[in-house]
């Protein structure tokens, strides 16, 4: 994907410029990829994965978008990341992110995050 800059009106970003402006990275969302114009519309269709499909210690993948610089030079790039499954419960997912992740993300290997259904991309099939 390649790099978005942030477009100088508040009022043209994507919904999703906000949430990354606030905490530095957007987890794409199956949901509101439905919404017209939400992402940009280079983006494939993703399957989706639920939640009564996963164990602990599984990988799964997400879509991240992160907040590259600062202020009116900041732009959004973004990319894969798996995580092993830590804890599944009715409605989240609590995994460990396994992607090697520059230093400068707001995210960082190893770390622990909640992710939802509606924002699992795919379960990595072991072999």
């Amino acid at each position: 994907m390649p790099i978005i800059n942030f477009p100088q009106k508040p009022d043209k970003e994507p919904p999703f410029f906000s949430e990354i402006k606030e905490d530095g990275y957007h987890i794409y969302n199956l949901k509101n990829a439905k919404e017209p114009n939400y992402y940009p519309s280079e983006l494939p269709q993703y399957p989706g994965v639920a939640l009564k499909d996963l164990k602990e210690d599984e990988v799964i993948t997400i879509r991240v978008f992160f907040g590259i610089g600062k202020g009116k030079k900041m732009r959004v790039d973004g990319g894969y990341v798996d995580l092993r499954v830590e804890f599944v419960d009715e409605d989240r997912v609590v995994g460990a992110i396994i992607t090697e992740l520059p230093e400068e993300l707001a995210l960082s290997t190893g770390e622990s995050i909640e992710v939802f259904e509606e924002e699992i991309l795919y379960k990595v099939e072991q072999e």
